[in-house]
């Protein structure tokens, strides 16, 4: 499977990094922006002789208090 942001506002994406396994990891960032951030994640899963390839969008939040 891969992993990748495809929308999200410039200023939290470069905060943001999906490993191999999918955990969503946020970089230091100094004094966030209060408030609820909408990104976009595209997931791909490969196609074998027992599975048909599948890409699927999700919307993720992200509260900063």
């Amino acid at each position: 499977m891969s992993f990748k942001i495809t929308s999200a506002k410039k200023n939290i994406k470069k905060f943001l990094t999906i490993s191999k396994k999918g955990v969503l990891k946020i970089k230091k960032w100094k004094k966030p922006k209060k408030g609820t951030y909408k990104i976009k994640i595209k997931i791909t899963a490969k196609g074998n002789d027992a599975y048909k390839a599948k890409t699927v969008t999700k919307t993720v939040k992200i509260k900063i208090k």
